[in-house]
């Protein structure tokens, strides 16, 4: 009978032990998929991002425009962002049975020297190179238009050319500085539907070198945010030179302090 009652509180221990095991990789599995979450959640941050951009860059408040850069740069290149990281990594071990990690994903990255990036890129030199030539088209469609057509004086016909060609620089140099701000909208973009997808792939795969690899190359094109706004801010100064009604209220706000200089330097 002693015998009998042992072998039955065995029993019960172990069951009790696999109800604590069930329970124990239940909440793995629960903190694992909430890690993965947080990671994943970036991509909505930063699609959302990108339509915050988008109204930002229409109202040219570049203040905003600002902040957003840098905000895309800190949604990517952050250390919390790795620590989750590192940890759904650690838990994708436990919860599988498989080797733990060996080192952290910023240790990983920093050992990977020489990548291939595919980001958009845009320089001042691009987006002159475009302004150019849009320029040129102008020309040549005014000289195809209106060109061979009899005027009254040379006089005449050089006054029409020329309008014609200032309109076109005019609507260059807005064209020029939408460009540059909406090439952050690009690079949110990319990085969201790019690279953030294959980051998440990899990451509920536990390939610990493809979410380095991806990882880096994320850090790397929200890095140049900060520069790509400076080509913004460049170049919409150079539209509110051109034509300050172009900028809307920020544009009346930008003569109406102007003119409070001005007044303030005549005291």
């Amino acid at each position: 009978m002693g015998e009998l009652t042992n072998q039955v509180a065995r029993l019960e221990r172990e069951a009790e032990e696999a109800r604590e095991a069930t329970k124990l990789a239940d909440r793995v599995g629960e903190e694992l998929e909430g890690g993965i979450d947080d990671v994943a959640a970036v991509y909505g941050a930063l699609l959302e991002l990108s339509g915050e951009l988008d109204n930002q860059i229409a109202e040219h408040n570049f203040m905003a425009v600002e902040q957003s850069a840098y905000e895309l740069q800190g949604l990517v290149d952050d250390r919390s962002l790795c620590r989750t990281i590192d940890l759904v990594l650690l838990m994708t071990a436990l919860h599988e049975g498989s080797g733990l990690p060996g080192t952290s994903i910023e240790h990983r990255m920093e050992g990977i020297k020489e990548m291939e990036t595919g980001h958009p890129t845009l320089t001042q030199q691009d987006l002159d190179e475009e302004f150019n030539e849009t320029l040129r088209k102008a020309e040549a469609t005014w000289d195809s238009i209106w060109g061979s057509d009899p005027w009254d004086s040379e006089e005449e016909r050089e006054d029409h050319r020329v309008e014609h060609l200032h309109d076109a620089r005019r609507d260059a140099t807005t064209d020029r500085a939408l460009r540059a701000g909406r090439h952050l909208m690009e690079l949110c973009d990319y990085i969201a539907d790019t690279l953030w997808e294959e980051l998440t792939v990899s990451l509920r795969s536990g390939d610990l070198d493809g979410v380095a690899h991806t990882l880096k190359a994320a850090v790397i094109a929200a890095d140049t945010a900060p520069g790509i706004y400076k080509l913004y801010e460049a170049n919409l100064s150079e539209q509110y030179e051109s034509n300050p009604d172009s900028l809307g209220d920020v544009g009346e706000q930008l003569m109406a302090f102007e003119s409070w200089l001005q007044v303030q330097g005549r005291d």
